[in-house]
């Protein structure tokens, strides 16, 4: 069973091409067969290998459509400003993500929109 862990501190950018690129945190273990499972709403799965799925929590709604229009992307994993590793992940797109976002702790971009303009 893959382990699941949630990286809300991410940045999506896009080069002169078109192409994306997915700043994440380091990881300790390897890409093997990594792929990115997604929607087109709030989350997106990072499977990196069978062992670790990374959930992208709160994808920017700014970014949604490129995500779901590109294949492929490169996922850059950093430590501090270095990087430690770059792979190309493919991308699936689905109707339902197979995980219960609320089992899993997580909320929507506009609860959490809403959330901070109400305190």
């Amino acid at each position: 069973m893959a382990d699941y862990q949630t990286e809300d501190n991410y940045i999506v950018a896009e080069n002169e091409e078109g192409e994306l690129y997915i700043y994440i945190s380091a990881k300790s273990s390897s890409p093997i067969n990594p792929h990115i499972i997604y929607d087109g709403r709030d989350h997106a799965l990072l499977v990196k290998n069978p062992a670790l799925t990374v959930i992208l929590d709160y994808i920017n709604p700014d970014v949604r459509d490129k995500m779901r229009k590109t294949k492929q992307l490169v996922i850059v994993e950093t430590i501090m400003e270095n990087i430690k590793d770059a792979y190309f992940a493919d991308m699936q797109i689905v109707d339902k993500l197979p995980l219960n976002i609320k089992d899993a702790g997580l909320r929507t971009w506009e609860e959490v929109a809403l959330h901070k303009t109400n305190r």
